[in-house]
This record gives C-alpha cells, sequence and structure tokens, in this order.
C-alpha cells in the first residue's frame, strides 16, 4: 500500500487559528510551484499508488488551468490504476461547478470539505471567508456532479459557545446526509492570530462537546472509527486510515511530509526554496525518489521506533485497534498492563483498542509508550 500526500500551500486568507504552512494566493508564484510539484513528482515516475490526497492550505484556490496541468500530469507521471480513493480538499469560497466538473474528469472520487460551522458569526470569528449559504450552494452542486463520497470539516469548543449550541449545530450540519465527518476542537497555536489576541478556550466544555458529538452521531448511523472521525458505513477514509496503520507514503510540495523504505521526512516549509530545488532535478532521478536536497529534516525508522509508533499510532482507529503482539518490548508490556489494569486501553480477543470514555484524553495516554 502506498499513499500519495500533495501539499498546496496556498490560501485567500489564513484563518485565525491556523498554523499549517501556507501563504497568500499569487498567481505567479503558484505557475512556478506547480511547475515544481511537476519536478519533484517525476522523481517518482511509475510508481503504483493506491490512495491520492490533495491537501492545504486551500487546493481549491488554483485556477482551472493550474488544476488542469497538475491532475494532467499526476495521470501521466503515477501508475494511477489501483487508486481506490482519491480525495481533494476545498474551500466553498473558491469552488465552482467547472473546478468540480473538472476534479470529475479526473477521477477525484472523494471530497473534503472546509465547512468549520453553520454559522455566519461563528465563520467570522474564526476567519473564514465564506458564509453558510455559499457552502449549502456549493454542495448542492457536488452532488449534483455525482460526488457521492463527501466529508465535511466542523470546528467546536469555541470561545462562549455553549454545549446546546454545539447540538444544534451539529443537527443542522447532519441535514446534509454526508457520508463523512471529521470533528476537531479549537486550539489556540502558538503565532496565530488566536493566539496574539489571547483568545481562550475552556477543555471541560470542549470534552463535554465531544461526548455530546459522540451520542448524536451514534444516534444517527454515523460510526466513530478514528477520534476525530465519523462515517457511514464503508465510507472510511482509507487514505488517512493508513496513516495510523504505519503505512508508506510519498508526500509532495513545500511542507509536506513522507514516509518512505524506513525513513520519515519533511519537505522544506519554504517555497521559494522548494521551487528553485525543484528547478535542478532531473526527470526520473531515481524510482524510489532519491531527493534528500528537498527534506527539511528526516529520521530513520528503526525496528523499536516502528513499534512504538504502530502503537501511538494505531490506538487511533477505535474499532481496530492494535494487534496485541505489537506490545512484545518489555517497557511496552509494561504499559500496556497499566493501562488495562486502569482500563484506559481493553482487551478484544487479540485487539487492544483505546476505551471509549478515554478518547479525550487520548495524547495523555500514547505519552506513557514514548
Amino acid at each position: 500500500m502506498l499513499g500519495l500526500y500533495i501539499h498546496i500551500p496556498f490560501c485567500k486568507q489564513k484563518c485565525y487559528y491556523c498554523d499549517f504552512f501556507s501563504v497568500e494566493y499569487d498567481v505567479v508564484l503558484v505557475n512556478k510551484y506547480v511547475d515544481a510539484l511537476i519536478k519533484h513528482a517525476s522523481q517518482f515516475r511509475n510508481q503504483k499508488i493506491n490512495s491520492i490526497y490533495i491537501g492545504g492550505g486551500t487546493p481549491s484556490v488554483l485556477s482551472l488551468k493550474q488544476l488542469e496541468k497538475l491532475l494532467q500530469t499526476l495521470n501521466n507521471i503515477f501508475d494511477l490504476s489501483e487508486v481506490c480513493e482519491f480525495t481533494f480538499e476545498l474551500n466553498p469560497e473558491s469552488t465552482s461547478k467547472e473546478k468540480l466538473r473538472l476534479l470529475k474528469n479526473f477521477g477525484i472520487n472523494r471530497l473534503s470539505i472546509g465547512l468549520q460551522s453553520v454559522e455566519d458569526n461563528s465563520l467570522k470569528f474564526l476567519g473564514r471567508i465564506h458564509d453558510f449559504q455559499t457552502f449549502c450552494n456549493i454542495y448542492d452542486i457536488a452532488r449534483k456532479e455525482s460526488f457521492n463520497n463527501i466529508n465535511i470539516d466542523l470546528i467546536y469548543g469555541l470561545s462562549n459557545q455553549t454545549v446546546k449550541e454545539w447540538e444544534r449545530d451539529l443537527k443542522r450540519a447532519l441535514l446534509f446526509n454526508s457520508e463523512h465527518l471529521s470533528l476537531y476542537p479549537l486550539s489556540i497555536e502558538e503565532g496565530t492570530p488566536f493566539y496574539l489576541n489571547s483568545v481562550t478556550i475552556n477543555d471541560n466544555i470542549q470534552r463535554d462537546m465531544y461526548d455530546k458529538a459522540v451520542e448524536v452521531l451514534a444516534s444517527n448511523g454515523y460510526a466513530h472509527y478514528e477520534i476525530s472521525n465519523w462515517t457511514k458505513r464503508g465510507r472510511e477514509s482509507f487514505h488517512n486510515s493508513n496513516y495510523w496503520r504505519n503505512f508508506e507514503y510519498i508526500g509532495l510540495g513545500a511542507g509536506a511530509a513522507g514516509y518512505l523504505r524506513k525513513i520519515r521526512y519533511k519537505n522544506i516549509d519554504d517555497i521559494e526554496k522548494y521551487i528553485a530545488v525543484c528547478s535542478l532535478l532531473k526527470d526520473a532521478q531515481s524510482r524510489c525518489g532519491n531527493i534528500s536536497s528537498l527534506e527539511m529534516e528526516s529520521e530513520y525508522i528503526g525496528d523499536e521506533l516502528y513499534k512504538t509508533e504502530k502503537i501511538i499510532l494505531g490506538l487511533r482507529l477505535l474499532n481496530e485497534g492494535i494487534d496485541v503482539n505489537c506490545f512484545n518490548s518489555s517497557e511496552h508490556q509494561i504499559v500496556l498492563l497499566e493501562c488495562l489494569k486502569d482500563k484506559t486501553l481493553e482487551q478484544d480477543n487479540d485487539a487492544i483498542k483505546l476505551s471509549k470514555e478515554f478518547i479525550f484524553v487520548f495524547n495523555q495516554i500514547v505519552s506513557k509508550f514514548m
């Protein structure tokens, strides 16, 4: 299983909570960046890909011409004969019927739409530049263009938001009957406008909101298969689930991460530098992509670290869990016994799973295995 992640680090405007690597859209810079992506991708020519995820940033901010060039190149460079899931992230304000039709024509079969809130006041608070009606219009067009696998992103735990308000908003989002929902608590990250303006959040209220989401979504037929993700039957994100299974994936683009041949790496997060380095690459330099000059940081994942990462990542998959045989080091066994005793983890036949009532404190639990 080999995934492909492509990072598009451009936005019309950066949201007030966002600390992902992105810059303001500039047509000339994006043209150069798409050319650089193509050079980067050529280093992996003919690799057989099982899933693709184009994220950002805001991939939908690219023009029709830029999108067509990028997507056509992917079809030319990679062996996409076994791609079962091809996801494209979009924001409502930068999407059109023409773009959605283009995506469909190039084999994209899953959309992830950044709604974040059904309330216009909350959208303004978050720094989003679309309103709820714009989302409704784009969602309707996507359905008419035959997209039948759509994820909706929502953020909860906003300042002064109550549990009742969150429940009401969640139920409004459910009216769209999307196949998948991703719910994220608002976090205040250093360097963001929210951080600089001392915006605060309440962890206890966020925990109550999380519990309410678990209750509401279960009663509406959504399976809670990953800590932040709910799905209808058979609509789990194949690509993202393979991250948690610790499978390999290629990371293309400035700031993108990848994991290949026991090396976990991150590309340089300077767009101009990324473009400059890619311009020096020769086509098909190596089928394995020997392009260390693009890497800002990398780490060899030896056997012991691999086992630790497999536990930490795999416990996110609530239904699968981790094979008990993965806990075969003395250190892991000691921690496992402690967690089974205090019931933060539970054993289901040969699988070790995160106990549902402790999902919200997941990071505290898995830190014991580090």
